[in-house]
């Protein structure tokens, strides 16, 4: 399946096995000395910032996650993100304390809580400090779901990482950490504004 076309003419293909992106003119382009091959879309003028490039790659990951996620585990990209941020939390946790540590919405955690604690996969208990807030986690039902759609996403962000050395990996994780900082800064600014 076709996700994107290189400005080369050769296409970006996705593995149906794992849904990972590769490009197939890559070894071409290196053995010809052609080390520019560009993805359409790539670069676009008064916006050529690697910040707007990360919010490409962010929304084909985006698409085919949430494609995959439906296909493979019925579940929309919010609940899953709700699930495996309370798998994180052995004596559960809340909504809101989910939501700040995925940096969405309130309302949408609420949501996808609601959704899972329907199928079975999360349960409220009622929050002895706060009675407003429940205390959410995950069932047994819930703890299966996530080690199997775990070990799926585990899987897609390794294929999309294999290219990448230990050093450029811890590399790219520092450089996206400064960036997400600096936006977190600048969303609050904007907030308390």
């Amino acid at each position: 399946m076709a996700v994107g076309a290189a400005a080369s003419g050769q296409e970006m293909v996705t593995s149906k096995k794992t849904g990972s992106a590769k490009n197939e003119a890559g070894t071409a382009a290196q053995a010809t000395g052609n080390a520019a091959t560009e993805l359409a879309g790539w670069k676009m003028d008064r916006l050529d910032y690697p910040t707007f490039r990360i919010g490409l790659l962010a929304k084909i990951m985006d698409r085919l996650t949430i494609r995959q996620l439906l296909e493979q585990d019925e579940l929309t990209y919010a609940e899953w993100r709700v699930l495996a941020r309370f798998a994180t939390m052995p004596d559960g946790g809340t909504a809101g304390q989910v939501a700040e540590l995925a940096w969405v919405d309130f309302a949408e955690v609420s949501r996808a809580v609601t959704s899972l604690v329907g199928r079975g996969l999360l349960e409220r208990k009622r929050n002895p400090a706060d009675r407003r807030a429940s205390i959410v986690s995950l069932t047994d039902a819930g703890r299966v779901q996530y080690r199997e759609t775990q070990k799926r996403r585990s899987g897609f962000h390794e294929d999309l990482l294999c290219d990448l050395s230990a050093d450029e990996r811890a590399t790219l994780d520092d450089l996206l950490m400064r960036i997400g900082t600096q936006l977190k800064g600048m969303l609050k600014d904007s907030s308390s504004s």
